[in-house]
């Protein structure tokens, strides 16, 4: 008499049916339910039980038995070649999870400045991709300060004078700020001397970073500078740029500066004053339980490596 068996249901066990794939195709492979019971240590009725399980389950027939065999049906065909796939596929999700702790892999998503994004991050994960191909890298370029716990990133880097004290975070290096305008400026306006001078000439003004404009007095005080601001713009690419095409004098970090500088295309001014109230780092920032991740700890330690405390954007002032 032939089974009847009722449509596919959509809820199965999952659990269960994973066992059950397991065993269907170990007695495909073994072509015995008796040898393939004996490999997998279980009785050969708890085999031919699982078979017609699944068989239940699915509504269709994919052994069909003989007296000393069985004859694998389409459905059964089918069902092989996808249940192998998928056992596969589980078993290399789970090897390569195990192993994320030894090796980075997977995608590292990051926050960071545009200016220091643009001019250094892609860079550095040239490199570092060079020694971990099995990262992806996923950068949201922006200026906001980004809540880490509100929105999906690994890093967060940000040059701030107060890290927040929420996350974790490791200081790559120091940021150094300095005033400068390029040679076709200063040829025209004259290099300033002193403070006054600097006063004297067409600043470019960022108004989103308070304390560009001031010094550093004899007494150790933050003093304001009182600047002719010909052009305001919320940019550090762009008051690079205005700088670049002889607009005035602006106040930028040097990151963004050092190639610039040691080709003579802006000269820096007032080396001898301390131009910002606060001293600026930049940090990589992360969730405290985040660290153990390889692909982060390896990115956040390739970084201070590459880096170092004496950033190569800076090798200009040691001249």
């Amino acid at each position: 008499m032939n089974k009847v068996f009722m449509p596919f249901k959509a809820k199965i066990d999952n659990h269960a049916i994973f066992r059950q794939l397991e065993i269907f195709i170990k007695v495909v492979e073994c072509n015995s339910f008796s040898v393939a019971a004996q490999k997998l240590s279980l009785t050969p009725s708890s085999v031919s039980r699982s078979i017609s399980q699944l068989e239940e389950s699915l509504g269709v027939v994919l052994l069909k038995r003989t007296t000393r065999t069985f004859i694998l049906t389409e459905p059964g065909k089918y069902l092989l070649i996808r249940a192998r796939r998928l056992l596969g596929d589980l078993d290399d999700s789970l090897i390569n999870t195990s192993s994320f702790h030894q090796h980075p892999q997977g995608q590292l998503r990051i926050t960071c400045s545009i200016a220091f994004g643009v001019s250094h991050l892609m860079r550095l994960y040239s490199e570092y991709r060079e020694s971990y191909p099995d990262v992806r890298l996923s950068v949201d370029l922006n200026d906001r300060n980004v809540n880490l716990n509100e929105e999906n990133f690994d890093i967060a880097l940000r040059i701030t004078a107060r890290p927040p004290n929420n996350f974790a975070l490791r200081e790559i290096c120091k940021i150094n700020w300095v005033y400068c305008g390029s040679k076709t400026y200063f040829e025209r306006r004259g290099i300033p001397q002193s403070l006054a001078d600097l006063e004297q000439h067409d600043c470019l003004i960022n108004p989103n970073v308070s304390d560009n404009w001031y010094y550093i007095d004899e007494q150790h005080q933050p003093r304001a500078l009182k600047v002719n601001n010909i052009i305001e713009v919320n940019s550090t690419l762009g008051l690079l740029n205005a700088a670049l095409h002889h607009q005035g004098i602006v106040s930028l970090p040097t990151y963004l500066l050092g190639d610039y500088i040691a080709r003579g295309e802006l000269v820096p001014v007032l080396l001898d004053h301390e131009v910002k109230e606060h001293e600026y780092s930049l940090y990589a920032l992360y969730h405290p339980g985040y660290h153990q991740d390889p692909k982060i700890r390896s990115f956040i330690d390739f970084m201070v490596k590459r880096i170092t405390a004496a950033p190569a954007w800076d090798t200009w002032l040691e001249t």
